[in-house]
């Protein structure tokens, strides 16, 4: 049985992704804290049963990265996320050096958060493709403590050196599609799939195919935008 803790002091956003990770497993228990004093007390009561922790970086009781650091000591062991309404690049290279796993941003839609928190439960590590990859300057409106504008958007133009077989490919990847999946659907053999993997993967910077499936999401790769 999967075992997730989410600390966020939100009852509907606590609510919403208590449904969301339901989805990980067929049976997920899912409890909640909405201070970090109550996250810290489940964690530090059952830290040896937990599977996943979810925080937000601004609940009561935490301060900037202090409730993560402070998370992450009381289960060392236990992958943890960030899921923050803070949509910056330099807060989610914060989070994953005060220990967290992955950097969700809420807006995030729920197809690409459920495949970012698979694949940190694999053991990999996340951060939207739109941070990364986006302008090196975040506006410092968008900082912990105040209000600013969302996230850049992914520059498109890094696809560019896919072919249009290539984009084909990575639509369906992005769709969860295995290789003889992907090759029934194109009419193509599956060790030219494999061939095209290895390509997309290279020019995204991709490690798999799931970091890969998680870029066609964000950036809005679908059959549908990649049609000829």
């Amino acid at each position: 049985m999967l075992r997730v803790l989410i600390a966020d002091d939100h009852p509907l956003f606590r609510d919403g992704l208590r449904h969301l990770v339901q989805q990980l497993d067929e049976k997920v228990t899912v409890i909640e804290a909405g201070t970090l004093a109550d996250a810290l007390h489940l964690v530090q009561s059952q830290a040896a049963d937990l599977n996943l922790i979810l925080t937000d970086l601004r609940m009561p009781g935490a301060t900037g990265f202090d409730g993560v650091k402070a998370l992450r000591a009381a289960a060392p062991k236990t992958p943890l996320v960030v899921i923050s309404g803070y949509e910056t690049k330099r807060n989610a290279e914060q989070a994953l050096e005060a220990g967290a796993a992955g950097f969700i941003p809420k807006s995030t839609s729920p197809s690409v958060t459920l495949n970012a928190l698979k694949l940190v439960m694999l053991g990999e590590v996340y951060v939207p493709p739109s941070l990364i990859y986006g302008p090196q300057a975040d506006d410092p409106d968008s900082e912990i403590g105040n209000t600013g504008p969302a996230a850049p958007t992914v520059d498109l133009s890094r696809l560019a050196p896919l072919t249009q077989r290539q984009l084909d490919v990575l639509a369906l990847i992005g769709q969860g599609k295995s290789n003889k999946d992907i090759a029934d659907k194109l009419g193509i053999s599956e060790g030219t799939v494999k061939v095209h993997v290895g390509a997309i993967l290279k020019v995204l910077g991709a490690t798999n195919r799931t970091q890969a499936a998680l870029m066609a999401l964000d950036m809005g790769v679908t059959p549908e935008s990649t049609a000829a």
